[in-house]
């Protein structure tokens, strides 16, 4: 048994090393860049040979560092932008109410690990050197407490991480591989690891050992992998599919089969052996997430840029011409004055004071044989240097893409919509930056929501956040009865999900701009403004906006008037009391139209009475018409022409 365990663990560190050279080799080159562009960031932009024969010779060295500017575009950018992961149900058991309840469980775990700070430097790191890293974990939730939570950290230095080659994503979603690595000294290895080997540059079977280890250092690696393991699964008959299923469970499902699962281990390891594990890990994906610049496939490999790999150049003959310009003007002697040795004997205290004080007049001997003493011509500007200088400030806006509008300098653009188009193509030209940062978030968020239901897994009470930023607090993994079921509440573990990342202006932004549009809508539909000032009051950013809004709140007619959260005996009394003044008004509404109905009904009947008469009198009429006409049917004479008939000629 202990043979075999041996073998396990020899296999694991052999794959190990070589999956570690793998990704080393791949990607050398980039790194060498990525180390470069960082400490070109800071300031180390001249070649230490021309840096040093410089110096020697008293010569300017200026360096005019305007990378951090180009560097501060982007990361402001995603600061505009605001990435935010919203959560979507995936399935019929996952509701929209319990898909907002988990986006708020997600904002609270991005709240405390303060993941806003966390993206933005990952970004940044992207930005200035191609890739920036960060990875999810668990801990206990205090000191007392035997329930776990989620949180985000940060992994600092980029050249920590070693991925998978062949990971081709933004995010790094599809590695099958990654190792995060750390530098320790041997003396604290040997304290924290009594019984390992201490891995030398000399240590043999390692292959190149100062990979693994310097003269007074030893690396150690956190290794992540993904392998498969067959599991059997079932589907319930109101459709859930149900993980891990027993042969006893078997005759419960609609169905049962055999799959295989992505399962992802981790082990911590030197370049000798396994210092930790291997232990299986919660969850389907490599808790670690990549932000990357961008990408160009050269063949088999990766070449990855930084926002500022093409302004260097620029950025180094900029440094040369301002010191060269500075050379000429500002460390050359003043002009010299042309005299003869006849014109300052006896007066030297004068003369060689001439360019450390401001004397308002010069002595000097008359000479016949010269004119007075006059200096030389002033150095002058070099036209080319200073059009050298311009040049090379104008690459780098063009090897960046981002232009002076977007700088906030001032432009020959004038009219409004000119500076705002040039500010959308310096966006478009690193977009790429807030695209993959986007990306990243998302498969933050889904490791996230793979690990919630096993890492949130008991019955608990949890505090949430809206997307307004206010807090609930929400009990989750919990049951209730109705006497004859038993029925899950926010049941974690049930149901599946999905993230989408939005962008846009930040929830207070957003305030403000409605806040802006409902008083420009009430300027111009003036009789809004009855309805509309509690909104207006609440959006407003200024202390007591929302003792405004409810004092105005109260003003709103009663149909209006929101439920309240919680019912005291004041404000149930107040409630009965409006509640019966509204009786009593729709009382006095329905008896005055009672009235109004039954004055309408006596109208009516008098006039339908009237009409009856009228009818009546009518048909008089005309039977008396008939009758008169009955009389001289049979007479020689016609009847009058009143009666309705012509006379007979």
């Amino acid at each position: 048994m202990v043979a075999a365990e041996a073998g396990l663990q020899d296999d694991l560190i052999s794959t190990a090393r070589r999956r570690f050279d793998e990704a080393y080799v791949a990607d050398e080159d980039n790194r060498a860049a990525a180390l470069d562009d960082l400490e070109f960031i800071v300031g180390e932009q001249w070649p230490e040979s021309v840096k040093t024969a410089r110096e020697a010779a008293n010569r300017p060295v200026l360096t005019i560092n305007r990378m951090p500017q180009f560097l501060r575009q982007v990361t402001g950018d995603i600061r505009k932008t605001n990435p935010a992961i919203d959560v979507i149900a995936a399935d019929s058991a996952a509701g929209k109410g319990m898909a907002e309840m988990v986006g708020g469980l997600i904002r609270q775990i991005e709240f405390q690990s303060d993941a806003t700070s966390i993206y933005e430097q990952t970004t940044e790191l992207a930005a200035s050197c191609g890739i920036g890293n960060w990875r999810i974990l668990s801990r206990y939730e205090n000191s007392q407490s035997f329930d776990q939570e989620l949180y985000i950290k940060r992994i600092p230095s980029p050249f920590s991480v070693y991925w998978d080659p062949n990971a081709r994503d933004q995010s790094r979603m599809d590695a099958g591989y990654c190792f995060i690595t750390e530098w320790m000294e041997v003396e604290d290895f040997k304290r924290e690891y009594p019984n390992k080997t201490v891995v030398s540059v000399d240590t043999p079977d390692i292959g190149d050992a100062q990979r693994w280890a310097q003269s007074d250092k030893v690396q150690i690696a956190e290794y992540y992998w993904k392998t498969t393991k067959t599991v059997r699964i079932g589907r319930t008959h109101e459709g859930q599919v149900v993980e891990g299923v027993r042969e006893d469970n078997e005759a419960f499902m609609a169905e049962v089969r055999d799959a295989d699962v992505d399962v992802v281990m981790w082990a911590k390891v030197s370049g000798a052996e396994v210092l930790e594990g291997p232990i299986e890990l919660k969850g389907r994906f490599i808790p670690v997430v990549a932000v990357t610049g961008e990408e160009i496939s050269v063949g088999e490999r990766i070449v990855r840029n930084s926002v500022i790999r093409y302004a260097k150049d620029s950025q180094r003959m900029y440094n040369y011409w301002q010191s060269a310009n500075t050379e000429i003007i500002a460390l050359q002697p003043k002009a010299p004055y042309k005299v003869t040795p006849k014109q300052i004997a006896g007066l030297e205290t004068f003369w060689n004071e001439a360019n450390d004080s401001n004397r308002p007049y010069l002595p000097y001997n008359v000479d016949p044989d010269a004119p007075p003493p006059m200096r030389e011509t002033p150095p002058v500007p070099s036209g080319a240097m200073l059009s050298a200088i311009a040049l090379a400030a104008d690459d780098m806006k063009a090897t960046t893409g981002i232009y002076d509008a977007s700088l906030g300098e001032r432009t020959n653009e004038t009219s409004g919509v000119a500076i705002r188009q040039r500010q959308i193509e310096a966006d478009i030209s690193t977009s790429i930056y807030v695209d993959n940062l986007s990306k990243s978030i998302a498969q933050c968020g889904r490791v996230l929501l793979d690990l919630i239901p096993h890492y949130y897994d008991t019955n608990r009470v949890l505090r949430i956040i809206g997307k307004d930023g206010k807090e609930d607090m929400v009990e989750v993994n919990g049951v209730q009865s109705d006497g004859e079921y038993v029925m899950p509440v926010n049941d974690l573990t049930i149901g599946r999900y999905d993230v989408r990342v939005t962008t846009g202006p930040s929830y207070s932004t957003q305030r403000q701009e409605a806040s802006e549009s409902m008083l420009a809508f009430i300027q111009a539909v003036p009789q809004a403004g009855a309805v509309l000032m509690d909104l207006v009051a609440k959006n407003m950013d200024w202390p007591g906006a929302d003792q405004v809004a409810e004092r105005l709140e109260k003003m709103l007619p009663p149909e209006m008037q929101p439920e309240p959260e919680e019912i005291t005996p004041e404000l149930a009394q107040q409630m009965q009391q409006a509640q019966t003044q509204q009786a009593q008004q729709a009382q006095i509404a329905q008896q005055a139209q009672d009235v109004e109905l039954r004055k309408a009904a006596a109208e009516a009947a008098e006039a339908e009475a009237d009409a009856v008469k009228a009818q009546a009198e009518a048909d008089k009429a005309q039977m008396e018409l008939d009758a008169i006409r009955a009389q001289y049917r049979g007479a020689a004479i016609a009847p009058p022409a009143q009666w309705g008939q012509p006379p007979t000629i």
